[in-house]
């Protein structure tokens, strides 16, 4: 892909592309600061923080939760994180659970697989040994079954003769575990199969990934590079939250003894119930990554003529594009509408750019804005119930700092409230309040 700045309206739906920023080139070219935006400190980047902490930590192990609104810029972030990490030395994994695992239906073994997969096939990528002893205790772990092997097998479309063993050692374990991973993230009855093999094996699992990480530890220390792996692993925010609760809960305490550096996303609407601070046993001292707000809530009121959030987001649009290809007016309500929520900003800026594309315009005018937002607005005020609208209403006479609940976390789950400065601040998405107005479901303070 081509990083070039948009300067024609056929171009947008290239650099608007919902997704991260992956690559170095891309960051590069359209990355933005918005930390002080988002937090009201400029010395509290994220990034800047962790690399800090990876570089200060040489005996501690890190093991952190990364919470935020899906779609406000985490994944960007820790990709951010990988590089400069690898800069500083450390042997980087980065795993999108929410590709290569099923975001829908997940467990805390599928977790620990998908560690033991990103640690074996890193390290051959790297070209760090992993003892034979090792390679052959994981390889028995999975043809404990023949049955089984032979379907983690054919996942992968191969036609593999287990007793001529033509992959052997770490090749094969490898196609095991591609195998196995095809598995938790497509077929729904294998899973199942999967499952019942590990959990009551899931001890010996973890031992495997511990020997696995001695291992690299060992290979890396020969290297005189750092010696503590580092895993993050991102799309944990997404999964349902009776299944978070679960892997985060009841089974956080088997991430603990891991000897390695681990970063998780989180569920934002977790972080809202008394739950919390139970997983915080597991993994302390978390990280946020809050929206940018689009107005400033200080001592009951907004502040007036704040323009800070508006501005960053303003200066992140005009890395990607030029400003001459919206009108003055299309650019604001586009901003504005979608109250610091990258994802939703994003989303609208292509809806309206086709629009314009209809109507054969080089440029995009204050309709196509109102036309996408409108679509928007259908949907996010179509995710809630009726019963939520008192909560609502609560939030948007004042009662901005609020306190675990229910109401709370499903509103956050579905982006009908939205949070600020990381500070349990929170204030209703703009196209949710402007519809409760608008529809007398709420009346205007």
């Amino acid at each position: 892909m081509l990083y070039v700045r948009a300067d024609r309206v056929d171009q947008l739906q290239d650099v608007f592309y919902p997704g991260p920023l992956a690559d170095e080139a891309a960051i590069r070219r359209f990355y933005q600061d918005t930390t002080e935006a988002r937090t009201g400190d400029p010395y509290s980047g994220f990034v800047e923080k962790m690399a800090l902490l990876l570089e200060d930590s040489h005996i501690s192990l890190i093991h952190k939760l990364f919470v935020g609104h899906a779609g406000v810029g985490k994944t960007t972030e820790l990709y951010r994180l990988k590089h400069a990490a690898q800069e500083q030395g450390f042997f980087t994994c980065f795993g999108r659970c929410d590709m290569d695992l099923d975001s829908g239906d997940m467990e805390y073994t599928d977790v620990l697989f998908y560690i033991l997969d990103l640690l074996v096939s890193r390290a051959c990528e790297e070209g760090l040994r992993i003892s034979d002893a090792v390679v052959k205790k994981i390889e028995n772990y999975w043809n404990s079954d023949a049955e089984l092997t032979r379907t983690i097998f054919m996942q992968e479309g191969m036609e593999v003769s287990l007793e001529a063993d033509a992959a052997g050692g770490i090749r094969k374990v490898l196609h095991l575990l591609a195998g196995v991973r095809a598995i938790l993230k497509n077929s729904a009855e294998s899973k199942k199969e999967i499952r019942i093999q590990i959990e009551p094996r899931s001890s010996e699992l973890i031992r495997q990934i511990g020997e696995v990480i001695a291992d690299i530890r060992e290979e890396l220390r020969k290297r005189g590079q750092r010696e503590v792996p580092f895993v993050i692993l991102d799309g944990l925010d997404k999964i349902p939250l009776g299944q978070a609760r679960k892997i985060f809960q009841e089974n956080g305490s088997r991430f603990q003894g891991l000897q390695l550096h681990l970063l998780v996303t989180f569920p934002i609407s977790l972080s809202y119930t008394p739950e919390y601070k139970d997983i915080q046993i597991w993994f302390p001292s978390p990280e946020k990554l809050p929206m940018i707000k689009i107005r400033n809530w200080q001592q009951g009121a907004y502040e007036s003529g704040y323009t800070e959030g508006f501005d960053t987001i303003k200066a992140m649009i005009e890395k990607r594009a030029s400003l001459s290809l919206f009108t003055e007016g299309a650019l604001a309500l586009l901003i504005r509408g979608t109250g610091g929520y990258i994802r939703d900003l994003f989303r609208c800026i292509c809806d309206a750019a086709l629009r314009a594309r209809l109507r054969g315009s080089a440029l995009i005018e204050q309709e196509d804005a109102e036309k996408a937002l409108a679509v928007l607005e259908s949907d996010i005020n179509g995710r809630y119930s009726d019963e939520l609208i008192g909560r609502m209403e609560d939030i948007y006479r004042g009662n901005k700092f609020v306190s675990s609940s229910e109401e709370i976390t499903t509103l956050l789950q579905v982006g009908a409230v939205l949070e600020y400065n990381g500070a349990r601040w929170c204030d209703l998405h703009p196209l949710v309040e402007k519809w409760l107005l608008q529809n007398h479901k709420i009346t205007r303070s």
